[in-house]
């Protein structure tokens, strides 16, 4: 009975011995969890610089191979419940005004028209905007920024859902031929869509 005390002192060692040891555990493994993420965010974050970067030079080709005035990507947002339309990636011949300023958080039901539009046709040639764009919001942006002719490519994620589309625009009244400015534009998409990053207001 007099070795109780000793006993139960022991006892209380070893277990503060071990909750010790157990959260030193935990916090190593939280430690290593925080690491992993970071590296992985940092990744991510070179993968998309990466990507933009790709993307830029592909518009940049368009622009010169059709010698356009404009050529962006409209992209709808946010991701999973798309309910607005936005313009990150833009790429213009100087003294062309920007339209990236004039698309940015613009509700889909403001031009619902359009949008369908975008989202069901794979490539759409207009050639003249009072004519053939039916929508008034998206005629009157088109118009007020001096397109007189435009050409739109959809794109596409693997499961075929529209991620965008390519918009390249003239504002002066050059001869275009439709069917060569659709292999640019097809091979654009092809090198865009897949590693397009989604839209992050």
């Amino acid at each position: 009975m007099e070795n109780l005390p000793a006993i139960i002192s022991a006892i209380g060692t070893i277990i503060a011995a071990y909750f010790a040891y157990n959260q030193y555990a935990k916090n190593k493994l939280t430690d290593l969890k925080v690491q992993q993420l970071e590296a992985e965010q940092a990744e991510k974050q070179k993968r998309r610089s990466d990507n933009s970067a790709i993307v830029h030079g592909e518009l940049w080709e368009v622009l010169h191979e059709l010698k356009a005035d404009r050529v962006y990507i409209v992209q709808p947002h946010p991701l999973g419940n798309e309910s607005m339309i936005s313009i990150y990636f833009e790429s213009k011949r100087k003294g062309v005004e920007s339209m990236k300023p004039r698309i940015q958080n613009l509700k889909m039901c403001d031009v619902a028209k359009f949008c369908q539009l975008l989202a069901s046709q794979l490539y759409t040639v207009i050639t003249d905007i009072d004519a053939q764009v039916e929508d008034r919001y998206a005629k009157s942006l088109l118009s007020a920024c001096g397109t007189t002719q435009v050409l739109v490519k959809r794109l596409s994620d693997n499961s075929h859902d529209w991620v965008g589309s390519i918009f390249c625009e003239f504002t002066h009244g050059r001869e275009i031929d439709p069917e060569s400015a659709r292999a640019t534009l097809h091979q654009a998409a092809q090198n865009i869509q897949y590693i397009l990053p989604p839209y992050i207001g």
